[in-house]
């Protein structure tokens, strides 16, 4: 049988995951460019914890952390993970994260180049 004290404690933390659920911070918006196309691509901070990366119709979450190799990419939206330069291009993001779609591993590359030279990496790691 729960107690008052135990639904109470199961309520806070439910509020606590409900609230970290829903924060969303906008990081920027950078332009892509393959050819002569052109498009936005939005870099947001979601949760506190991971990125939404979207351009050209396509989202992704995009988890990051620095290893002594390099940059370990994991998304779980396209199943889809790998560890990357901090240089990366659209060749090492189809390479070694397996994005075929030259237009999403183009967005892709240019998120986490951003990502990894602004240090907004360390935000994606923080606890909030």
């Amino acid at each position: 049988m729960l107690t008052q004290e135990m639904r109470e404690r199961f309520r806070t933390e439910a509020l606590e995951h409900i609230r970290r659920a829903n924060m969303k911070e906008h990081v920027a918006t950078v332009m892509a460019t393959r050819g002569k196309e052109k498009w936005p691509v939005r870099i947001t901070l979601m949760a506190g914890e991971y990125f939404e990366v979207s351009g050209r119709s396509t989202s992704m979450d995009v988890y990051l952390a620095e290893t002594y190799s390099g940059y370990l990419v994991s998304i779980p939206n396209f199943q889809r993970c790998g560890v990357v330069p901090g240089d990366c291009s659209l060749y090492d993001v189809q390479e070694y994260i397996g994005i075929d779609n030259k237009v999403d591993a183009t967005t892709l590359a240019v998120a986490l180049r951003y990502l990894i030279e602004s240090g907004e990496i360390a935000k994606g790691r923080k606890n909030v």
